[in-house]
């Protein structure tokens, strides 16, 4: 059963249920305020002939008998019963309706002297050694509680009718997202990742439930996308080597190579396994920052970074102008150390990479930034740097990963990337920290 008729189903539930329990409510109102009227009816009709009759004789026994002739009307029937409850009377309503009650019916009615039997009001009035039964007719009030239920079921007809109709649309309208929804999911589980998701803007539980959803796809389509991207990169990237290396395998097997040309092939398939290597680690790097793993985060000197960075790439300065600025108040940072370094030494070995022989590196903390920047050629987009698998200088070795490994390291250590980069100008990348050091 769909959501939608099982609202519709409560929806009308709930709508008869009210309708009955306050058509009943109702009818219990009118009928207690009609049966008291009727007692009050006869109250009002006895008192008098009781107050002139006990005025007239002394004795109530006396005129016992006449009250009972008196009071009898339209609406009025009489019993008179003595002191042993034996009836001693009976006057019917005047249209000719004879009172008829059995023998238990007299006892309840003599015990209780004021309520509403199944046919009858009664009242019961002592006089003298007698008692007299009042009975005051119920057939009005039954033709009114009749009237009652009939304009009821007309009034429950014609508000049902547009009530259903108004009742559909405004489900519909509610449940609107969730159909919707059911079709979105419906299209992604065929893998149609070409949709374009419409957003409400309705702000009830439905609409931001639709919100949150949209949300999720749009992050789900993301992930597919790049895994594709990933796959299809991951792929590229390591099908040369592998071709490479198979091809010169199958080569050295049938002895192509002798002497100098045979060390040089061993030294490219080295170098091409160790390419294989880098990419791998890399890889193996992005899986665990992308994961939800903690970072092992201390305060670590930025002083001593620089030191340990300074020693480990002492080799560069041979033929680059490598400096690495010292603070002189030394200050500490919340980071992973290690991947922390790691960033440092991506973007210090991309400077490297991407500068002449006697360019400018340095490795300096500023204005909350530790900074490395070169004269080197510079990027054409900067914008685009930290993509994943993005290579802008393709005729030189890389794979794409290198700054966007930087850029995980800074997001998980609640730092900014910044770069400034201009063609054959340098560039300047800065991880920044979001409060003061």
């Amino acid at each position: 059963m769909s959501v939608r008729l099982k609202a519709l189903l409560l929806f009308f539930s709930l709508y008869i249920g009210s309708v009955f329990l306050l058509s009943v409510f109702s009818l219990m109102v009118i009928r207690t305020t009609l049966y008291q009227y009727v007692l009050n009816y006869v109250d009002y009709q006895v008192n008098p002939l009781m107050e002139f009759y006990n005025n007239y004789y002394k004795n109530p026994n006396q005129y016992a008998l006449l009250l009972s002739e008196d009071v009898v009307s339209r609406e009025i029937a009489s019993i008179l019963l003595d002191k042993k409850g034996n009836v001693v009377n009976i006057e019917s309503f005047l249209e000719g309706e004879i009172p008829h009650m059995e023998e238990d019916e007299i006892k309840k009615v003599l015990k209780l002297r004021r309520g509403i039997g199944e046919r009858y009001a009664f009242i019961v009035k002592r006089v003298g050694d007698y008692d007299l039964i009042l009975l005051g007719k119920l057939d009005s009030i039954k033709r009114v509680e009749g009237r009652i239920l009939l304009f009821t079921g007309i009034l429950v007809l014609l508000i049902s009718a547009p009530a259903s109709v108004l009742a559909f649309l405004l489900i519909n309208r509610l449940l609107k997202p969730l159909s919707y929804l059911r079709y979105i999911s419906e299209s992604l589980s065929r893998g149609e990742l070409d949709i374009e998701i419409e957003r409400s803007g309705r702000r009830d539980e439905f609409g931001l439930l639709e919100e949150a959803y949209a949300n999720m796809v749009e992050k789900l389509k993301g992930i597919i996308l790049w895994q594709r991207e990933f796959i299809r990169n991951i792929t590229h990237a390591l099908k040369t080597p592998l071709a490479y290396i198979r091809g010169q395998a199958e080569l050295l097997q049938m002895g192509a190579y002798e002497g100098d040309r045979l060390r040089d092939i061993y030294h490219s398939i080295q170098f091409q396994s160790e390419k294989m290597e880098r990419l791998i680690t890399q890889l193996t790097t992005i899986m665990r920052l992308e994961s939800q793993m903690p970072l092992k985060i201390s305060k670590v000197s930025i002083n001593q970074i620089f030191a340990e960075l300074e020693e480990e790439y002492e080799f560069i300065k041979a033929d680059r102008d490598f400096k690495v600025e010292y603070l002189e108040e030394d200050k500490e940072i919340e980071v992973d150390k290690e991947y922390f370094k790691m960033a440092l030494r991506n973007l210090i070995e991309n400077s490297y990479k991407y500068t002449s022989e006697g360019a400018s590196i340095r490795l300096y903390c500023h204005d909350n930034c530790i900074v490395v920047e070169d004269d080197g050629m510079g990027m054409e987009h900067p914008e685009r740097a930290g993509e994943i698998f993005y290579r802008e200088a393709t005729d030189k070795e890389g794979s794409g990963l290198g700054l966007y490994i930087v850029k995980l390291v800074t997001q998980k250590s609640g730092m900014d990337m910044k770069v400034e980069s201009k063609r054959a100008a340098g560039t300047k990348v800065s991880l920044c920290y979001n409060f003061k050091l």
